[in-house]
């Protein structure tokens, strides 16, 4: 049927025990509440014979609490002595993220520990560190995975909250992600919230 549209956007897909998904979990499947991966290639297959460009939320500014990198460093941080300093070559999550001894603004503590993580949204959404080139490699190759899959691009959730209030470091993070979706595919459509 022609539904007269040229695109589609799925807002998260991805795996997460909340109603709007925007906490992911896991970024390389899809929450079962919406199928399958062979349901999602299926409908990749099937817009791009009705010409039909599909585009997914990308969660960039932070993930689930639940989402193995928070886990892993959360673990970590619960194996420590206390008193003793935590160190990245030990657990390379730990950069991923923002944590501290001291409860700054939106600081959720880090059961077991002297330690808080920063989680400006909720606690079940940990804000993610972009000095990290670690996780810019990460948010990297989960590009090159959805992109592969046929996405025509992304839509960037809370693009002004990356840092909140710096415009200047927001633009760096946007335009950073523009490059690397670009350099993987020259025509991929990126739109931010």
């Amino acid at each position: 049927q022609n539904l007269g549209i040229r695109g589609l956007w799925l807002m998260p897909i991805h795996p997460s025990s909340s109603y709007h998904k925007y906490n992911v979990e896991d970024y390389y499947e899809i929450d079962p509440a919406y199928g399958t991966m062979a349901d999602f290639e299926t409908l990749i297959a099937e817009c791009e014979k009705r010409d039909i460009h599909v585009i997914i939320d990308l969660v960039v500014n932070h993930t689930s609490s639940e989402h193995p990198w928070f886990k892993e460093a959360v673990s970590y941080l619960q194996s420590l002595p206390a008193g003793a300093e935590p160190k990245a070559e030990d657990c390379k999550y730990l950069d991923y993220y923002f944590f501290s001894r001291e409860q700054g603004a939106g600081a959720r503590p880090v059961n077991g520990t002297e330690w808080f993580y920063e989680g400006m949204f909720d606690f079940t959404m940990p804000d993610v560190n972009f000095g990290s080139e670690a996780l810019w490699e990460e948010y990297r190759q989960i590009m090159e995975f959805w992109l592969g899959k046929g996405v025509a691009g992304f839509r960037l959730d809370a693009a002004k909250e990356f840092y909140s209030g710096n415009t200047e470091k927001n633009v760096e993070v946007l335009s950073r992600i523009q490059k690397m979706a670009i350099d993987i595919k020259p025509d991929c459509y990126l739109v931010a919230e």
